[in-house]
């Protein structure tokens, strides 16, 4: 999928693969970075073929209010995933509808135009643009792959869900596949195949049952990405910016649907999390607590705050606090 301005007269765009220093923390080690810079918007765009589709992910750096065509880059449906920031989105032939941080979208973007509405701020979306020979490897056993194949790869309208962590996972572990890893395109298709395969089966499991209400498909995605993003504690404002509603919403909704706090939340996530990595990887301390965000010292509080003993005697006894952690 590419991404350009389509109000912007081309003597204004400017592009280049010199990165300039204030986007390379945006980059993943997976292709070469296209810049294509306008005085709205800067567009980190990363490509790779892989066996006749296109894995693409894009960071937008949004100044003032802009619109960007989008274009698929094969003639199968795409997925979108969208991993920061939300964005209204007007495809060919259909209503007006928003992508979700957090959420996954299988669009159908042949004809044009394509249209995606973006306000200031940071967005970031991941996407493959799939080729009829992989819908056709999964089509026996998904009904939804069966009926794209069956249209043409044609969608009356978008096919959603949310982004749990085993996607969140496969997608980065596609975004940091260095070539010197040697990495080979078929292992990079079987990744694909899997992703791919994930989604077509959520979707099939979804056709059958009652849509949840709006609300309730919302504040599951925000919970579904805090579990993800455990790195670092939660800033508020930003997440209600990013999921488009008010701090009073995301605070009470939370209350509503978890019977708890945002922070809260999470800070049990994070220290579930912590507990699972303790007993069943041989990871240090040091680098458990890194992976959670935290300096060494104040994740041993924290822990034997919430848990009543240090993290040591938890690895060393393997006994304890009685939970669950919830992916």
């Amino acid at each position: 999928m590419k991404y350009s301005f389509p109000d912007v007269p081309a003597h204004l765009v400017s592009v280049t693969r010199e990165i300039p220093v204030q986007y390379k923390n945006y980059q993943y080690p997976f292709a070469e970075s296209l810049l294509s810079t306008a005085p709205m918007a800067v567009i980190l765009e990363q490509q790779m073929p892989v066996k006749g589709c296109m894995v693409s992910h894009h960071c937008i750096f949004v100044k003032g209010p802009v619109k960007l065509l989008l274009t698929p880059d094969e003639t199968g449906p795409t997925l979108h995933c969208m991993m920061q920031g939300s964005a209204d989105c007007r495809a060919a032939g259909s209503q007006k509808f928003r992508l979700y941080q957090g959420q996954y979208n299988l669009l159908q973007l042949h004809g044009g135009p394509h249209i995606i509405y973006l306000n200031p701020g940071l967005y970031a979306s991941w996407e493959i643009d799939c080729c009829h020979t992989l819908l056709e490897e999964l089509a026996l056993d998904s009904p939804t792959a069966k009926k794209l194949l069956a249209k043409g790869g044609s969608l009356a309208a978008p096919l959603s869900g949310i982004i749990w962590n085993q996607l969140y996972q496969l997608i980065s572990e596609i975004n940091h596949s260095a070539p010197t890893r040697k990495i080979t395109e078929v292992q990079l298709y079987g990744k694909l195949l899997e992703i791919q395969g994930m989604v077509l089966e959520d979707l099939d499991n979804a056709a059958g049952a009652p849509l949840p209400d709006a609300n309730t498909r919302l504040f599951e995605t925000i919970r579904s990405y805090l579990c993800y993003h455990l790195h670092s504690r939660p800033d508020l404002a930003q997440l209600a910016r990013n999921f488009c509603i008010s701090q009073s919403k995301l605070k009470q909704g939370f209350r509503k649907y978890y019977n708890t706090t945002v922070w809260h939340y999470h800070h049990k996530q994070r220290m579930e999390k912590s507990m699972q990595l303790l007993l069943q990887s041989s990871k240090s301390i040091a680098d458990i607590a890194a992976e959670l965000g935290y300096m060494p010292t104040n994740f041993t509080r924290d822990f034997k705050k919430f848990f009543g003993y240090p993290p040591r005697a938890h690895r060393h006894n393997g006994v304890g606090y009685v939970g669950a952690f919830n992916p």
